[in-house]
């Protein structure tokens, strides 16, 4: 027993040597989409946001959860010119193309947000020529070739602009 107990020193010693060194700072950028005519329990999981960073070049795709929110890690090398895109969901979305795409802004530290929010609509809106539209297609596929539905591995069409 004596014996373990020495040890415990050197072991905190050491332990308290190393841990500064194992500390990485990491980006995350945060964000939430909204739904303008959506109920208050609806439920905004699967939403895609596309996330991009003209430096980089470098373009990954983040899902939201039940309320709407996403986090995910930036490139290591943040700069100011990311931006953050409504893409789709497995549901149709209609979306103005206003309303599409924000810009990633710095708020403290390694923390950043998005300058506008990312809004959409559930129904579809009587004037079309501002919107743009999400739809999940279900391709016919012969049941004899064995194929899952193909919404499974096309998930979403995304959400184009219309000029």
């Amino acid at each position: 027993m004596a014996m373990q107990l020495s040890f415990l020193p050197l072991f905190l010693f050491t332990a308290a040597l190393i841990s500064p060194s194992l500390v990485v700072s990491v980006s995350v950028v945060e964000g939430k989409v909204s739904c303008y005519d959506c109920p208050s329990d609806y439920d905004y999981s699967g939403i895609m946001i596309s996330v991009s960073c003209s430096h980089s070049k470098t373009r990954f795709t983040v899902s939201t959860d039940k309320k709407g929110e996403f986090m995910s890690e930036l490139p290591s090398r943040v700069k100011s010119d990311c931006e953050a895109k409504l893409q789709g969901s497995f549901k149709q979305l209609y979306a103005s193309k206003k309303n599409i795409m924000s810009k990633i802004v710095k708020l403290e530290g390694d923390k950043y947000v998005l300058s506008s929010k990312l809004i959409f609509l559930k129904s579809c809106p009587r004037n079309l020529r501002s919107f743009s539209s999400s739809k999940t297609v279900d391709l016919p596929v012969p049941p004899e070739w064995g194929l899952a539905p193909t919404s499974y591995y096309l998930p979403f069409f995304p959400i184009i602009g219309i000029p």
